[in-house]
């Protein structure tokens, strides 16, 4: 395991998380851990209790609340939702979500909007086809680098809600969107995000960005937004329009830091869950607990919106 670095105030107390963190998930297997497709399904499988009880307040949103105000409610969680529809307009007629989870987001729009014929993918092994969808909502399993189910030209808008971190080929996706949107589509992504480049971090800082990153099950692949913008670029879209959230995320990070913080102080409580609880449901705490350290310097969270040329 990488020496850690205490250089400063903030990477002493990330340190002193680690070492603890370690006594129970050993590191150097958790960031050698597989983010296929199964791996992934897995994790949201078992981590489905905690996403919907404890991170959304009973429903079912499992991403970041975006807060306007620099405190935590409830109702950030529908940020990302209440964007798409500000883009959805009288010509809207169709709109894909990849990386659909738990259906928080298409499930509120299409109820918004009875009139636009939504569609919704996600990969197999979640039991996404038994979810509960309007009727105006089409619902399919499958991988986003692979959209031939659809043909060329089908939608007005393609969004995704912290799903294309997990990709380790981020230009097919974005190539697949572009197949599928008609001219003048937008593709719209909300998502974790490296603010430099690998060559340029620390040895120390890329440990850190591959343990939060393996323990939510996400590839540290083209994560740097630098790669992220070129990719939507190369895939043919216009220069993408880029907003940085990561101060909106801070009081959602501060909240499940909390949360973390009481399960790694109880030594008890930690080996228990281990002992009768797939890690899978448990480590995600992991993350909880460290990123609201690592924002800004490791890692940041943004909207990005790519527009198909006419």
């Amino acid at each position: 395991m990488t020496e850690f670095d205490r250089s400063n105030e903030t990477n002493a107390e990330i340190s002193r998380r680690l070492e603890i963190i370690n006594k129970y998930y050993p590191l150097d297997e958790l960031v050698s851990h597989g983010t296929a497709n199964s791996d992934v399904a897995s994790y949201y499988r078992a981590s489905e209790f905690f996403y919907r009880h404890v991170h959304a307040h009973g429903g079912k949103e499992i991403h970041m609340g975006l807060s306007a105000d620099g405190a935590y409610h409830k109702e950030d969680l529908l940020a990302q939702a209440k964007f798409i529809a500000s883009l959805i307009g009288e010509k809207t007629e169709r709109v894909l979500e990849i990386g659909a989870g738990a259906l928080a987001n298409t499930g509120w729009l299409c109820e918004k909007f009875p009139k636009v014929s939504f569609s919704a993918l996600d990969i197999p092994g979640r039991g996404f086809l038994k979810k509960k969808a309007g009727e105006n909502v089409k619902l399919f399993e499958g991988d986003y680098h692979d959209l031939s189910r659809f043909e060329p030209g089908s939608f007005d808008i393609v969004f995704g809600v912290e799903t294309v971190c997990y990709s380790a080929d981020k230009k097919k996706v974005y190539s697949e969107c572009f197949r599928v949107l008609k001219p003048g589509g937008k593709l719209v992504i909300f998502d974790l995000f490296e603010p430099r480049p690998g060559e340029e971090m620390t040895d120390f800082e890329k440990f850190v960005s591959n343990v939060v990153l393996a323990s939510m099950r996400v590839t540290g692949s083209g994560q740097y937004i630098g790669d992220m913008r070129s990719f939507l670029r190369e895939a043919g879209f216009n220069e993408p329009e880029f907003e940085d959230l990561t101060d909106a995320i801070r009081p959602s990070l501060k909240r499940l830091e909390r949360i973390a913080g009481k399960y790694f102080r109880h030594p008890a409580l930690v080996k228990t869950m281990r002992a009768f609880i797939s890690d899978d449901a448990t480590m995600n705490g992991i993350a909880g607990w460290l990123i609201v350290l690592s924002v800004e310097k490791i890692h940041g969270y943004c909207r990005l919106v790519a527009e198909k040329p006419l």
